[in-house]
């Protein structure tokens, strides 16, 4: 009987050794883990900076933009331009929402647990869709303000070419 009472000892202390391998691998996944969301919150707030960033140029661009075109159609003063000008100063108000919910790119989140690390994620990433849509909307209304040019150019070019035949014509 002796030979039974030392397996059952190895079986216990390999089953022990076993639980502490087991444990060890479990902390070590959950850091990683913390990392890999750490490394992702980082990235979603450096791209978030860097639309934060296009987006203010932008939104002054396409405002000059689209000033030029309705100007150049005479409706300079017109109900479309208030209502641009309306649109501007509420989606300028939005951009000041998100930089001031957004993150600063220097912040430590090595402190954070992975359920706040999951929200701060969460939050980063619909602050970043948020600057996605309005970066998307304002590429739309410059893309949108340049076939404008184009039909305008179009236009005038039409309209000179007839004044410049109507000119060669002999009166009759």
């Amino acid at each position: 009987m002796p030979d039974a009472d030392w397996t059952n000892y190895v079986g216990t202390a390999t089953g022990l050794i076993a639980l502490a391998v087991s444990i060890g691998a479990y902390r070590r996944s959950n850091q990683i883990k913390s990392l890999d969301m750490r490394i992702e919150l980082r990235k979603v707030i450096g791209e978030s900076h860097d639309s934060l960033n296009n987006l203010r140029s932008l939104i002054d661009y396409a405002a000059g933009s689209r000033r030029a075109v309705l100007a150049a159609r005479g409706q300079g003063r017109s109900g479309a331009m208030q209502v641009w000008e309306q649109t501007l100063t509420t989606d300028r108000a939005e951009i000041e929402r998100i930089a001031a919910a957004l993150r600063s790119e220097d912040a430590d989140f090595a402190a954070l647990s992975q359920a706040r690390l999951e929200t701060e994620l969460v939050a980063a990433y619909k602050l970043k869709t948020g600057l996605t849509n309005l970066v998307d909307k304002y590429r739309g209304e410059v893309t949108a303000d340049n076939d404008a040019r184009r039909q305008i150019s179009e236009q005038v070019t039409a309209i000179t070419a007839a004044r410049i035949q109507a000119a060669r014509q002999p009166p009759r």
